[in-house]
């Protein structure tokens, strides 16, 4: 009888442990993260071109929607997802890029967990409004001379390091919103490689706008395949300006891998 009451008190004692005992910790799904990177080409493009500020605002709201349906997916607690608006290096335009830059930029990893579905729809709000006062700040003169080139080259050579992600769980879009040339002045068929290696990277050009005469749109073609071809970029799509829905449409499919 000794020996039962040991045992039963040694099943006991184990059930206590057991009862005590911490919980396995949870396997993290971490889920694979979109970076939407937004270049903007502010020169005199955004007051040659009929209605340029409503179209490129249009697509950026496109894009922000995008974005948003991927935080939805993820149930928003799981999102890793970032989307930043971002000027290219202008001469003489007297915009406080940084301040708008800054105001632009959501990267969900630093949102608070019980703010992220509760607070959508305010930070939607002042991003566009954002937008909205950067273009009007833009629009600083109805004169085209008076504006200088964007530089599209410089920001691959000296700031697109700070803004691709480097996590090996990262889908990098940049989606540039020009007229044409990455490079201003009169070499702009002239362009030095880039040193930072950018794998794979999807560059997205949109609203391209040639003449044409001298089959430019072949030039510009040419120009940019060329150098992405240099610099080791294999993901890249120029799109011709023409009915924004068309656009929108290939935007869409090219960020959903379609």
């Amino acid at each position: 009888m000794m020996k039962n009451i040991t045992i039963s008190l040694l099943m006991s004692f184990v059930l206590i442990l057991a009862c005590n005992m911490p919980a396995p910790p949870e396997k993290r799904i971490i889920k694979e993260k979109y970076n939407y990177i937004i270049l903007l080409d502010l020169s005199d493009r955004i007051i040659v071109q009929d209605n340029q500020p409503a179209r490129d605002t249009e697509i950026i709201h496109f894009i922000y929607r995008l974005f948003e349906e991927k935080v939805k997916k993820d149930l928003y607690i799981k999102s890793r997802d970032e989307i930043k608006v971002v000027v290219a290096p202008q001469m003489g335009a007297g915009i406080p890029t940084q301040n708008f830059e800054d105001k632009l930029y959501i990267n969900m990893k630093n949102i608070d967990l019980v703010k992220r579905r509760k607070k959508e729809a305010e930070r939607r709000q002042n991003f566009f409004a954002t937008l909205d006062q950067l273009y009007k700040k833009a629009q600083f003169s109805k004169i085209p001379t008076d504006y200088y080139g964007a530089d599209i080259w410089k920001y691959f050579y000296e700031d697109l390091k700070e803004d691709y992600s480097r996590d090996t769980l990262t889908k990098n879009f940049l989606i540039i919103l020009t007229d044409g040339y990455p490079v201003v002045g009169k070499d702009r068929e002239k362009l030095q490689p880039i040193k930072n290696k950018f794998p794979d990277l999807n560059v997205i050009i949109v609203e391209a706008a040639p003449t044409e005469k001298d089959m430019e749109w072949d030039r510009i073609t040419g120009i940019w395949s060329q150098w992405f071809d240099e610099i080791g970029i294999s993901k890249y799509t120029l799109i011709k300006r023409t009915a924004i829905s068309k656009e929108k449409e290939q935007i869409e499919d090219i960020i959903n891998g379609k």
